[in-house]
């Protein structure tokens, strides 16, 4: 290598490239690498003295993953030329793609499984591809076609998605080839929104994603026209209606549209298809092209966030663009009247909406509602129908129904402005909040619920109890949030009078909340009679074996110097759990002290 490269640069005899090309196939294969570089090889076969003809003869006898990895960008001119007519030679022309190329891939598909190819290398194997699946000959026996059409359209996907996952330096001039070659474009593209993501550069990913949207302007035009042909105008009045926009839409737009006014599209299947076609586009984009975009955590690796080469900011950049986009097909949906064959379809993309459009209209959490009420009629009829499927994959759906239901109806009835980068998840609706919910909540998500409902005293009270069962803020404090009462002295004195019905739960709970009232600056009297008693007596002081300084001595005070009551305080029926765990401190002194009889616990709730 040295030699090659240094003082023998410019000229080698003919056998010390043969014996570099020799030395580099008789090496030990490298342990954890799945190619061998070549790097000996490359050097000799692009030297400027290396014979065309034993380059040309090398070149017909290396297998293809060898002449993939001698296709790198790091080869000589030489050496790239001669790769690309090699490969050529090897490819057979006029290839159609079939599912047998998956297993068997020609030579073109296991060169561009090579990363970083050369240019020429990269250009040359994608016009050697198979092509797409043929068409219908008119012969064949059409469901046979079919069948076979349908498996080569999977085997034509999966090429494809092997070139993009492994052509990543080289998305741009592969989506230029596209321009060409439009039968590859669609599912390219697709594949650089919906699979690999990550892996696409900004700015190309921007113009992926708003090319991909132009096709909802279709899908919206179409919907609109089908609709009135279905509540009865005639194809005719129905593009003099729609004059104007089919006007400016482009002749790809309008032929396709013109598809579907054909006599044989205005009935039954196909009308009812097209008809929804708008709302169909943004629920199969929020479940395979555009899923990745709207939930970039559902694409870990090795159980950690991927790295994009976007920014965060473009990624909810473009999320925002979807869900405006998802607006549009909220005011077009419709229920679905065919109750016979029940379908649970659109809650994902409801939920990007929901969660990535900075302010929901009125009209349009109106109508959240009603989709999830349809969905709903449908979990229920497909749950009561006879004999139908109760597949793994059928029960998966409605497992994932009803957890998104469960995420959507908070979002519509908490509606959440934009934060910078992405929206946080919404709370629901404060009436029907308890504290539990919102101890599980993060300090950020805490306090722009709490400003968005500003004076909902009960709201901060379940705020406060939040905190007895989450003690580990680390900047939000409790008196933070008591000031955010209109009466925040008398709520604690009612608060902890009612904690029983209020707090419920076990030790752990009754014992955080004598906690929090004792570590406050000041516990006056009327309060700490109200604490639970055996909690007020177990809070710890500066020792972990004392008891806290302020219920040692409301204690020693109201107990005084009688035997008497010191005995029948110590003889109380306050425990650590159960209904005993409830009584307050202040009644037990006073019965022990008065002689009466002991008082019932607190009502629970």
């Amino acid at each position: 290598m040295t030699l090659l490269t240094g003082p023998l640069a410019q000229a080698a005899p003919e056998w010390l490239l043969a014996m570099a090309v020799e030395s580099d196939l008789n090496r030990e294969p490298q342990p954890y690498m799945p190619t061998d570089p070549m790097e000996l090889t490359r050097v000799a076969l692009s030297h400027p003295t290396c014979p065309n003809a034993y380059r040309t003869r090398y070149l017909r006898e290396c297998n293809e993953a060898r002449l993939g990895v001698l296709g790198r960008s790091e080869g000589g001119a030489a050496l790239i030329r001669a790769v690309v007519a090699e490969l050529q030679r090897r490819s057979e022309p006029d290839l159609a793609i079939t599912p047998e190329l998956l297993t068997a891939p020609t030579p073109a598909q296991l060169v561009l499984g090579e990363h970083s190819l050369h240019d020429n290398v990269f250009a040359a194997a994608l016009d050697c591809l198979p092509s797409r699946p043929d068409n219908h000959d008119g012969e064949e026996d059409v469901e046979a076609w079919m069948e076979r059409h349908r498996a080569a359209s999977d085997a034509w996907d999966s090429m494809w998605s092997g070139i993009v996952r492994a052509q990543t330096v080289h998305h741009r001039r592969l989506l230029t080839w596209c321009a060409r070659h439009r039968d590859a474009d669609r599912v390219v593209r697709e594949h650089l929104l919906g699979s690999l993501p990550w892996h696409v550069e900004p700015s190309l990913l921007e113009e992926v994603a708003a090319h991909d949207l132009e096709y909802f302007g279709r899908a919206v035009l179409l919907t609109r026209i089908s609709r009135s042909c279905r509540d009865g105008l005639t194809p005719a009045q129905a593009r003099e209606r729609y004059a104007d926009e089919l006007a400016s839409a482009s002749q790809e737009e309008r032929d396709y549209v013109e598809r579907f006014l054909d006599e044989e599209m205005q009935s039954g299947y196909l009308q009812t298809m097209a008809c929804r076609s708008a709302v169909a586009w943004v629920e199969r984009a929020a479940r395979q092209t555009w899923r990745f975009l709207l939930n970039p955590g559902e694409a870990p690796r090795l159980g950690r966030p991927r790295e994009w080469l976007a920014s965060q900011e473009l990624v909810a950049a473009l999320a925002t663009r979807f869900a405006t986009v998802s607006l549009t097909a909220l005011s077009l949906w419709e229920p679905d009247s065919d109750s016979r064959y029940p379908v649970v379809r659109d809650l994902e993309w409801l939920h990007a909406l929901l969660v990535h459009l900075p302010e929901v209209p009125d009209e349009a959490r109106q109508k959240a509602r009603l989709v999830v009420q349809d969905t709903r009629r449908a979990l229920s009829a497909r749950s009561g129908a006879r004999g139908y499927s109760s597949s793994h994959s059928i029960w998966e759906e409605d497992r994932r129904a009803k957890e998104l239901i469960v995420t959507i109806m908070p979002l519509v009835t908490d509606p959440v402005p934009a934060l910078p980068g992405r929206r946080t998840a919404s709370l629901g609706d404060p009436q029907g909040i308890g504290f539990k919910k919102l101890a599980d909540a993060g300090e950020d998500v805490l306090v722009a619920y709490l400003d968005r409902h500003m004076g909902n005293d009960t709201l901060v009270e379940e705020a406060l109890l939040s905190f007895a069962a989450r003690s580990d803020r680390k900047s939000l404090t409790f008196d933070d949030v008591l000031a955010r009462h209109s009466a925040p002295q008398q709520t604690l004195l009612s608060l902890t009078l009612h904690l029983r019905r209020r707090l419920g739960g076990g030790p752990d709970l009754r014992g955080s909340w004598a906690a929090i009232m004792l570590s406050r600056p000041e516990c006056p009297p009327e309060l700490l009679r109200l604490l639970p008693a055996w909690s007020a007596l177990k809070a710890r002081g500066p020792r972990y074996d004392t008891t806290h300084p302020a219920v040692a001595a409301y204690v020693t005070e109201a107990l005084g110097d009688s035997d008497e009551a010191w005995q029948r305080f110590a003889a109380s029926p306050m425990s650590h759990a159960g209904p005993g765990a409830w009584h307050r401190l202040g009644d037990l002194l006073d019965a022990a002290v008065e002689g009466t009889a002991w008082p019932t616990p607190p009502p629970a709730r």
